[in-house]
């Protein structure tokens, strides 16, 4: 293969993952979640090791929650915490907003395996980011 043509599949290659990467999760949206489907607590594994408890009046409390990347796209600050939590409809699309300080981040609502998941974005660049997906571990009691 010649050099050019080489430079060209990979050039190819790589804008193809940037498009991919810009079209979000692989897991489908969510649809018609209530408040009472989000209440409990929820943990992220893997490199994220984070956990989020939503309770019924609206509070919440983070542990390990990723709040940074360094700029080898690695989590590089967490924060621990307690704050409010509101589900919100946003151009159609129902999302999570956990406010801590005076920070609001936006948890995306998507379905995997038949179960609901958090799906928390840290950072400041979704398109360069890890994606710390959350699963329920306790139901409310």
């Amino acid at each position: 293969m010649s050099k050019q043509r080489w430079v060209g599949t990979v050039l190819l290659s790589l804008s193809m993952g940037l498009v991919s990467g810009c079209l979000g999760s692989p897991e489908p949206q969510a649809e018609h979640v209530t408040r009472s489907d989000l209440v409990g607590e929820w943990h992220a594994g893997g490199m994220c090791d984070s956990s989020v408890r939503l309770e019924e009046d609206g509070s919440a409390r983070v542990s390990r929650w990723p709040t940074a990347l360094n700029d080898k796209g690695r989590i590089a600050q967490r924060k621990n915490g307690t704050g409010t939590w509101m589900l919100e409809t946003f151009q159609g699309k129902q999302e999570l907003k956990v406010k801590l300080g005076k920070t609001f981040e936006t948890v995306l609502l998507r379905q995997s395996d038949g179960r609901l998941m958090l799906l928390q974005i840290p950072g400041d660049d979704p398109d360069n980011s890890i994606g710390c997906r959350f699963m329920r571990v306790h139901e409310p009691s």
